[in-house]
C-alpha cells in the first residue's frame, strides 16, 4: 500500500517493520505486565479448580475417572512448564532470535520480491509462472490466516474480559490474555484456554457461576466460528480440519510450543506450493502409458539421491576434518590469506619482481601483521576483559535498579554474553602454542600457495576440455576475488568500528577502553552480530562508571554506530564483495555457530559466498554442457573463451596464477 503511494521500497519497508515491531513490543509488554506476573497465581486456580472437579468426581462415586482427571491435568501443566521453561530460558538466546528477525523481516519486506525472482529463475515458461502464482497464493494465504487470527482471537480475548469482569472471576486480565494467545492454536488453544478459564472460575467463585461462564462462552465461541471466520478467513486458508488436527501435535513433537504456533501457517504455506511443484517437474510431454512410478517422483528421487550423495560426502569430510584440526586449521588459513593478499602479489610482479620474491615478501609481511595483532591482542585481553565484563555487568545491574526492575534481564543476558565472550578468550589464549603452530604451517603453505599455485592449477585441471578449463578458471578468479574482497571488506570494517569505538571511550573518559577495543576488533570479524555485542559492553560500562551525559553520549554513539554499520556500511562492501544478501548473512551466521561454535560465526560468510560463486558452473560441469549449447560448440572446437564475455576470461590467468 505504501508502494502504490508513492513510496521507496527501503522507506516503505523501515516504516512497516517499525509499525510491527511496535505492536509486537506492545503485545509483549502487556504479556509481561498483565500476564507474567500472575502466572503462580493463574496455576494456583487452575490446580485449585482441578481439585474441586476431582472432589465433586469422586463424590459423585467415579474415584477412577477422579485419578484419571488429575494425572491429565498435572501432565499438561508439567508440559506446559519444561517447554515455557526451555522457551524463557535464556534471555541472551531470545534477545538475539528477537534482534535477527528485526533485520531480516526488514530485507525480507525491502528485497522479498527480488529474492523470490532469483530464487525461481532456473525455471522457465510455465513452470515459472506456476510457481511464482503459488508463491504469491502462499504468501497472501499464510498472511490472511494470522491477521485473521489475530482479529478472531482479540473479539475472543474481548468477550471474555467483560463475561469474567461481570460474574465477578478474579484474575480477569490474565485469563483473558489467555485466550487471546490460545486463539492462535486452531481448535486445540481454544479448548485449552476455555478449560483453564473454566476451571479457574470453578475454583473462585463456585459450579454455579462457572456453567454461566460456559454458556455464554460457548454462544460467542459459535458466533465467531459460525459468522465472524468465514467473513474475516473467507477461502484464504483452505486446510481441512483433520489436516490442522495432525500437524499441531507434531508441530508440537518437533519444536515444542513454538511447533504448536508455527505448524498451521508452515502447513498452509506448504499446501499452496506442493500441487505447483508436482506440476513443475512433470514432462512438457506426457509418454504414452502410466508408469508405476509418476514422473513427478521419479524426478524428486533423482535429487534425492543427489542430494543424499553431497550429504554423505559432507559429512565424511566433516569427521575426517575434525579428526585432523591441525591440519584444517592451517588449510583454511592459508585459503583465505593467500585470497586476499593476491593483488599484492600481482602487483609486485608487475614491477618486475620474480615470483618466488613476491610471494616470500607477501607471505613474510602479512605473518608479522598476524603476529603483531595478536601480541597486542594478549596484551589487552589477558588482564583487561575480565574487569570490562565485570563492569559490563555492574552497568546492567545500575540500568536494572534505575528502571524498577523492567530492565533486569540485561543483567542475566550481559552476565551470560560476558562468560560466553571471557570463555572464547580464555580458550584462545590457553592454547596459543597450538596458535603458533597453526600460523607456522599456514605461512608455510600460503607461500607455496603463492608461488607454484598456477603449475598445480595447470596440472590439476589439464585432463578437461577447453570449455571446462575456461569454466573452472572463471570460478578459481571469482572465488578468489569473493574470498579475498570479503576479508578486505571486513578488516576495515572491523578497524573503523574499534578505532570509532577507543576513541569516544578515551574522550568520555571510561575505563577499559583499550581491551574493548581490541575485543570489537575481532568481533567484528562476525557480521553484524559482533559489533552489536561490543558496543553494547561498552554502553554498560558507561552505565556503570560515567554520569547521565557520558550514558546519553554513548547511548547516541551505540545506536548510531549500529544503524549506520548495520544497514549502510556492511551490506554495501559485504554485497560488493560477496554478492550475499543481508538476510542470508544473518542466517548464516547463527547457523555457522551451531554447527561449528565461533570459528563456524567466522566461516560462515565466505563458505556460504564461495558456494553461491561456484555453485552454477560446478552444476553445468557435472552436466557436462557448457553455458549454452549454442555457442559452446564454438568454445570446444576453438578453446577460445564465448565472445560474450572476453573480459573476465581473459583477466582470469593473471590472479589465478599468483593463488592456485
Amino acid at each position: 500500500g505504501l508502494r502504490r503511494r508513492g513510496w521507496s521500497g527501503t522507506a516503505s519497508a523501515a516504516a512497516v517493520t517499525g509499525a510491527a515491531v511496535l505492536v509486537g513490543g506492545l503485545l509483549l509488554l502487556l504479556l509481561a505486565l498483565a500476564f507474567a506476573p500472575y502466572i503462580p497465581t493463574l496455576v494456583s486456580a487452575f490446580q485449585t479448580g482441578v481439585e474441586s472437579v476431582r472432589q465433586q468426581v469422586a463424590a459423585s462415586g467415579s474415584p477412577e475417572l477422579a485419578v484419571q482427571i488429575a494425572a491429565a491435568a498435572a501432565n499438561f501443566q508439567a508440559w506446559l512448564s519444561d517447554n515455557f521453561a526451555s522457551l524463557v530460558g535464556s534471555v541472551a538466546n531470545a534477545f538475539t532470535v528477537g534482534l535477527l528477525a528485526l533485520f531480516l523481516t526488514f530485507f525480507l519486506l525491502q528485497d522479498g520480491e527480488k529474492g523470490w525472482g532469483r530464487a525461481i529463475e532456473v525455471t522457465d515458461g510455465w513452470r515459472r509462472e506456476r510457481i511464482d502464482d503459488a508463491g504469491h497464493t502462499a504468501l497472501t494465504r499464510v498472511g490472511g490466516y494470522l491477521r485473521g487470527t489475530a482479529v478472531l482471537s482479540a473479539v475472543v480475548a474481548v468477550t471474555d474480559l467483560v463475561y469474567l469482569t461481570v460474574l465477578g472471576v478474579p484474575l480477569a486480565a490474565p485469563l483473558a490474555i489467555l485466550a487471546f494467545v490460545g486463539g492462535f492454536v486452531p481448535y486445540i488453544g481454544g479448548l485449552i484456554a476455555t478449560g483453564v478459564i473454566l476451571l479457574a472460575a470453578w475454583g473462585a467463585v463456585g459450579p454455579q457461576t462457572a456453567i454461566v461462564l460456559l454458556v455464554l462462552i460457548a454462544v460467542t465461541r459459535g458466533i465467531v466460528s459460525n459468522v465472524l471466520r468465514p467473513v474475516v478467513y473467507g477461502s484464504r486458508v483452505g486446510l481441512h480440519p483433520g489436516i490442522i488436527l495432525l500437524v499441531l501435535p507434531a508441530g508440537a513433537a518437533v519444536a515444542g510450543i513454538v511447533g504448536v504456533f508455527a505448524a498451521v501457517p508452515v502447513a498452509v504455506f506448504v499446501a499452496s506450493f506442493t500441487a505447483s511443484i508436482i506440476a513443475a517437474l512433470e514432462p512438457e510431454v506426457a509418454p504414452d502409458r502410466n508408469p508405476i512410478v509418476p514422473h513427478w517422483l521419479d524426478r524428486v528421487a533423482q535429487w534425492g539421491w543427489r542430494l543424499l550423495a553431497i550429504l554423505v560426502v559432507g559429512i565424511g569430510m566433516i569427521l575426517i576434518l575434525g579428526t585432523v584440526p591441525l591440519v584444517v586449521a592451517p588449510l583454511l588459513l592459508a585459503g583465505i590469506l593467500a585470497a586476499s593478499v593476491v593483488p599484492l602479489v600481482a602487483a609486485l610482479r608487475r614491477r618486475g619482481w620474480s615470483n618466488q620474491r613476491a610471494a616470500m615478501v607477501v607471505t613474510g609481511g602479512s605473518v608479522l601483521a598476524i603476529v603483531a595483532i595478536m601480541v597486542v591482542a594478549v596484551v589487552a585481553l589477558g588482564p583487561g576483559l575480565s574487569d570490562a565484563i565485570s563492569g559490563a555487568e555492574e552497568g546492567a545491574a545500575d540500568a536494572g535498579d534505575a528502571t524498577d526492575g523492567v530492565l533486569g534481564w540485561l543483567e542475566t543476558a550481559s552476565t551470560q554474553v560476558g562468560t560466553s565472550i571471557a570463555g572464547i578468550v580464555t580458550g584462545v589464549l590457553s592454547g596459543v602454542s597450538s596458535l603458533v603452530v597453526v600460523l607456522v604451517l599456514a605461512s608455510l603453505l600460503t607461500f607455496y600457495v603463492l608461488r607454484d599455485g598456477r603449475r598445480g592449477w595447470d596440472r590439476i585441471t589439464q585432463p578437461l576440455g577447453d570449455w571446462q578449463r575456461t569454466e573452472l578458471e572463471t570460478t578459481m578468479t571469482d572465488s578468489i576475488g569473493v574470498l579475498g574482497g570479503y576479508m578486505g571488506g571486513t578488516a576495515v570494517i572491523s578497524a573503523v568500528g574499534a578505532v570509532s569505538q577507543l576513541l569516544i571511550m578515551l574522550i568520555l573518559g571510561l575505563p577499559f577502553a583499550v581491551p574493548v577495543a581490541v575485543l570489537s576488533f575481532f568481533a567484528c570479524f562476525i557480521p553484524y552480530v559482533g559489533g552489536f555485542v561490543t558496543t553494547g559492553l561498552a554502553f554498560l560500562i558507561a552505565v556503570a562508571f560515567g554520569d547521565t551525559t557520558t550514558i546519553l553520549i554513548m547511548g547516541i554513539y551505540t545506536l548510531v554506530f549500529n544503524i549506520v554499520q548495520g544497514n549502510v556500511v556492511t551490506p554495501l562492501v559485504y554485497r560488493r564483495a560477496v554478492h550475499l544478501h543481508p538476510a542470508i548473512i544473518l542466517l548464516a551466521i547463527p547457523a555457522g555457530g551451531a554447527l561449528a561454535g565461533i570459528l563456524g560465526m567466522f566461516m560462515a560468510v565466505p563458505i556460504i559466498a564461495l558456494i553461491a560463486t561456484a555453485r552454477l558452473p560446478i552444476m553445468r560441469l557435472l552436466s557436462g554442457e557448457p553455458a549454452t549449447t549454442d555457442s559452446a560448440e564454438g568454445v570446444i572446437a576453438t578453446g577460445s573463451p564465448p565472445a560474450t564475455a572476453p573480459a573476465k576470461s581473459g583477466s582470469a590467468p593473471e590472479p589465478a596464477a599468483e593463488a592456485g
